[in-house]
Order: C-alpha cells, then sequence, then structure tokens
C-alpha cells in the first residue's frame, strides 16, 4: 500500500489497538533491559526474560488479531430503499437497478441561480458509538494490502432545498477518507464476528432512520463526504471518460465515469474560502478533479456548470453533486493524454472521442441511448447522473440546447 499508506494506517489503528502497541513497547523495554543487565546479576536477568515472556503472551493474540482481523465483511443482498415524500425521487441506474440514488427535481432547477454561501466548521463529526466500537477492525479489514492512504476530505453536513439555495447557508465540515470507509462505504456489507459468526452491524442500514426513512445530513453521523463529477465535452462535441480501475474502492471496476470525478478535498476549502458562493466552491471541486484525473492544463478548461444534486444511497446516502466543463480543445487536441501517475490506482485509462447525442438526450434524458452501446452498458452511476442532468437542462433551455449543439469553434 506505500510507505505512506503504510504508516497512516498504523496511526488510525493505534486509536482501536493500543495494547498492541503497549505489548510491543513493553517487548521492547524488556530486551532492553536484558541488554543492560550486568553479567552475574541473576535477579535482574530473570526480571527481564519474565517481562519479555510476559510481552510476547499479551503481543501474540493481539498480533495475530491485527493480522487475521476481528471481523469479516460479508456481502449483503439487495439494496433497501427509503419511503418518499413530494418532491423526493428514486432514480435507478438503467443497465443495474440495483445502483439507486435520490433526488428532487426542484433542487437541480434551484442550482443554477443559488445565492447560497456556505461555513465551514474544522471540528469533525463522531460516528455512531456502535459504529465506532468496530472501526479498528473494520479499517484493518478493509484497507490491509490496498494502495490508499486516509485523505482529508470535506464532509456536508446540511441537505439541499430550494429555499436553502437561494439565500441560506450550507454548513461543512472536516472529515477524512478512513471514516468514510468505515461508515458510508460500508453500504452493502454486514459486518459478522469472525469467531462467533454473529452480526455486529447492518452497514446497509447506517443512512436510515428507525422508520426506513432516509436521514437528512443534519441528522446524519457518517463522513457524508461530498462527490463531485463532470462531465467534459470537447469543442468537437465529444466526451472525455475515465475507465476506473477494477478495485477502485467507490465503484465496480471497469465502468465508464466522468473524466472528472472524485471526492471534495481539503485544499478546495483553502483555495476558496468561506462565504463564498457554495456552487462557485463546489464548481472549483469539478475543475480540479477534472484537471488531476484527465492531465489537463487550466487554460484547455472553458465554463463549468453545476446541474445536479444527489444522494448516492449505494454509498450511504453521501450527497453528490453532477455539472458539466465545455473545453477549449478538441478531441483531436487531446490524443496522447494519459491518466496523472498519482490517479492511476483508481483510472486505468481515459478515452478522448465519446459521442454524444445531444438530441436523444434532450427527447430522453433518462435514457443511456445518447451513448455508444459499449459505453452505455458500461456506464457509471455518476455518468448516468451526469447525462440526466444535462438532458433535463437542455429540455429547460431551448437557447442552451442550440448553442451546445453547434460544434465551437476556438481561435
Amino acid at each position: 500500500m506505500g510507505v505512506r499508506g503504510w504508516w497512516q494506517l498504523r496511526l488510525a489503528l493505534a486509536r482501536h489497538r493500543w495494547t498492541w502497541y503497549a505489548a510491543v513497547a513493553g517487548f521492547l523495554l524488556g530486551v532492553l533491559g536484558l541488554a543492560s543487565t550486568p553479567i552475574g546479576s541473576l535477579p535482574a536477568l530473570l526480571s527481564g526474560v519474565a517481562g519479555v515472556l510476559l510481552s510476547v503472551i499479551l503481543l501474540a493474540p493481539e498480533w495475530w488479531a491485527l493480522r487475521r482481523g476481528r471481523v469479516r465483511l460479508v456481502r449483503r443482498r439487495g439494496v433497501p430503499t427509503p419511503p418518499l415524500t413530494a418532491p423526493e425521487r428514486l432514480v435507478r441506474l438503467p443497465t443495474d437497478h440495483r445502483e439507486v440514488a435520490w433526488c428532487r427535481p426542484d433542487v437541480d432547477e434551484a442550482l443554477p441561480q443559488a445565492g447560497a454561501t456556505y461555513g465551514w466548521s474544522n471540528k469533525r463529526h463522531e460516528l455512531p458509538r456502535r459504529l465506532a466500537a468496530h472501526a479498528g477492525p473494520i479499517l484493518t479489514a478493509r484497507v490491509h494490502r490496498r494502495r490508499t492512504f486516509n485523505g482529508r476530505l470535506v464532509r456536508q453536513d446540511d441537505d439541499l432545498t430550494p429555499s436553502l439555495l437561494r439565500h441560506g447557508e450550507v454548513r461543512l465540515s472536516r472529515t477524512d477518507y478512513y471514516t468514510l470507509l468505515c461508515s458510508n462505504y460500508l453500504f452493502g456489507w454486514r459486518v459478522l464476528d469472525r469467531a462467533t459468526g454473529a452480526t455486529h452491524l447492518d452497514g446497509s442500514r447506517l443512512p436510515f432512520a428507525e422508520d426506513g426513512r432516509l436521514l437528512p445530513l443534519s441528522q446524519s453521523r457518517l463522513a457524508n463526504v461530498i462527490g463531485v463529477s463532470t462531465l467534459a465535452l470537447t469543442t468537437d462535441r465529444r466526451l472525455v471518460l475515465g475507465w476506473q480501475q477494477p478495485e477502485a474502492e467507490a465503484a465496480t471496476g471497469g465502468l465508464a465515469a466522468p473524466a472528472g470525478s472524485g471526492s471534495v478535498d481539503l485544499i478546495d476549502i483553502h483555495d476558496r474560502p468561506p462565504g463564498a458562493r457554495f456552487t462557485d466552491f463546489i464548481r472549483s471541486a469539478m475543475r480540479r478533479e477534472l484537471m488531476e484525473e484527465s492531465h489537463l492544463a487550466p487554460h484547455q478548461l472553458g465554463n463549468t456548470r453545476v446541474l445536479g444534486y444527489f444522494r448516492w444511497l449505494n454509498r450511504g446516502g453521501k450527497p453528490e453533486y453532477v455539472g458539466l466543463t465545455e473545453l477549449a480543445v478538441s478531441s483531436d487536441d487531446l490524443v496522447g493524454t494519459e491518466v496523472q501517475l498519482v490517479e492511476t490506482p483508481y483510472v486505468q485509462g481515459l478515452t478522448h472521442d465519446c459521442p454524444l447525442d445531444l438530441e436523444l438526450l434532450r427527447r430522453e434524458p433518462d435514457s443511456l441511448d445518447c451513448l455508444p452501446e459499449d459505453v452505455a452498458v458500461a456506464a457509471s452511476m455518476p455518468l448516468y447522473m451526469c447525462l440526466r442532468a444535462l438532458g433535463a437542462l437542455l429540455r429547460r433551455d431551448d437557447d442552451f440546447f442550440r448553442r451546445l449543439s453547434r460544434p465551437a469553434t476556438v481561435g
């Protein structure tokens, strides 16, 4: 997993496995005591040997538990869905109905004119006790031998409503990737005791209240990291897509995703301080993700629009934003552009010239027929939700549809 990931995992586990580290410290002190024992001092020698043996006795089961893990994760069949009240909707991925998004069309329509700002808190939200009690073993099971590190991410503390978007403040706070692994990304998994087989918790119940409804973000204590995805459209109206690695934690392997798709990072807060417009903040995060994953330069990016918002049930109801970035270059100009080295654990390759039928997308925004068949069958939920939001906008805005339908000229 690399030196950075190994060190971050050990630091995270130290909070949950202090007895293991205490046993290691005791063993090292015992060895040091033996090495410094004067020759012929039998009581001191016996005392040192006893200390080392006691540490080994304490260390062995802890070491075994750390290596083997005290829990195992088992896939859960079926995806529970919440009851809805107007104007809430559930959207299913056409090629995989197990992938489900919760959304509100009135929120999507309010996003383009949103004047809401955002507030920032450096305080971390603690996980629910029933989840925090098993966070160490869960982390061991999920991160061991993976190429990953504990990135610092941004949590959303409020659900969006048209009223909040008009004149409110969206609250954000700090979290990290390991907390995301131990909360939202447990959806679809049951945590079982390895020794007894008993169920510690069902991750698919975490985003819901007792009555089955989806908890508002203000009441949820999961990581709820903000996800962002933006379609990249070239001047000759071709999509730039990223093909995800099979081992990517946040997606089924080999799926096609928008070229800019990822999580809002703490660096996005530093680049755009609190008090700025919330949609400008989200737009900035989308552009950063697009440049990082697709190896694009700032001058190659045109305007970015925030098109929609949803909560991804398969990711524990985490908030997701979708958008469109019009590039200032053609698909031919991007030939030879490769995925950045730091992104290769997550993105295995790029497609620079995916055709997009805008007329068909406008007519049938809930369909994937606007894409070539080989891309449509591999479409990820973020790609589908991006296209769906773009299709809805094309329906609402005739001028925008006419402009986007004409290949742009770059001079």
